[in-house]
C-alpha cells in the first residue's frame, strides 16, 4: 500500500470508488484527487482489490474450510455445482490448497467458513451415527468418464450395503474391469460422501482404501457392518 493522506481516510475513498460518497464530500475528494498522488494510488489500488472480489461473487470459485472429525482434521471443497474434495490426508491447509489450484488451475481458490457448514454438519452427524445419508451434492465434472461412471455406481449404494468391485465393473458395464474399478475407487475425491469404503473383495475381505485400512473399518462399523470386520482383510 501507498503512503498514507492525513486528509482522506480509507472509508472515503472507498465510497468514493463505489459511486456513494456524499456530494458534497465526493466533489471535495474528485478536486483533491486531481493533485494528490498519494490518494490516487490507493484508490487505483482499491478498485483492483473491488474489480477482484466482484469477479470472486460473480464468477467460478472453489471454496473450502477445514473442521475436526474422528479421523482427524478434515478439509472438504466445493464448487459452485457440488463438493470436489474431501480429504484428512494432507498435512497441511498449504497442501490441501495447492492440490486444488492443480485441479482448477484457472478458478480461484478461496477458505469459506460460510458455504459449507452444511458439509460439517452432516458429516459430524454421520460420525456421531445419527445421520444414514447425506443430502449434499458432488462434483464429478473434472474427472474421466470412467471414474464417473464408478463413483456414480457406487454413490447408489446405501447405507451398510456393500457391494464387490466386479458388481461395480458389471453395473457400468464393464464386467472385466474389476482392478481398474479398484484404482478408480482408491482416487475418489470425495470419500464417505460417495461411499467407496462400501465396495469389498469378492472374498468378503476389505479390499484397499484411500490412507489406510483403519478407516474404512471405522466407517463400516459405523454403519454396522462388523461381519465385515472380523475377515482378515
Amino acid at each position: 500500500m501507498t503512503r498514507s493522506c492525513a486528509i482522506y481516510q480509507e472509508e472515503d475513498l472507498l465510497a468514493w470508488i463505489l459511486g456513494d460518497p456524499d456530494p458534497v464530500a465526493g466533489q471535495a475528494l474528485t478536486e483533491h484527487m486531481a493533485v494528490c498522488s498519494a490518494c490516487r494510488e490507493r484508490a487505483a489500488e482499491y478498485r483492483i482489490l473491488h474489480r477482484s472480489a466482484k469477479g470472486l461473487r460473480g464468477g467460478p470459485v472453489v471454496r473450502w474450510r477445514r473442521f475436526d472429525s474422528p479421523f482427524g482434521v478434515m478439509r472438504v471443497a466445493a464448487s459452485g455445482a457440488g463438493l470436489v474434495a474431501l480429504s484428512w490426508q494432507d498435512e497441511s491447509d498449504d497442501a490441501f490448497v495447492a492440490g486444488l489450484e492443480r485441479r482448477y488451475p484457472s478458478t480461484p481458490v478461496v477458505c469459506d467458513t460460510d458455504r459449507l457448514a452444511s458439509a460439517e454438519e452432516q458429516l459430524t452427524e454421520y460420525f456421531g451415527r445419527r445421520r444414514p445419508r447425506f443430502d449434499l451434492f458432488v462434483d464429478l465434472a473434472a474427472l474421466g468418464d470412467f471414474q464417473r461412471a464408478v463413483l456414480g455406481a457406487a454413490s447408489g449404494l446405501d447405507f451398510g450395503e456393500t457391494v464387490t468391485y466386479t458388481e461395480i465393473a458389471r453395473r457400468i458395464g464393464r464386467p472385466k474391469a474389476s482392478r481398474a474399478v479398484g484404482n478408480a475407487l482408491g482416487r475418489n475425491p470425495v470419500p464417505i460422501i460417495v461411499p467407496c469404503h462400501r465396495v469389498v473383495r469378492t472374498d468378503r475381505t476389505l479390499g484397499g482404501y484411500t490412507g489406510g485400512l483403519r478407516y474404512k473399518r471405522a466407517l463400516l462399523d459405523i454403519e454396522g457392518r462388523t461381519d465385515l470386520l472380523r475377515s482378515p482383510g
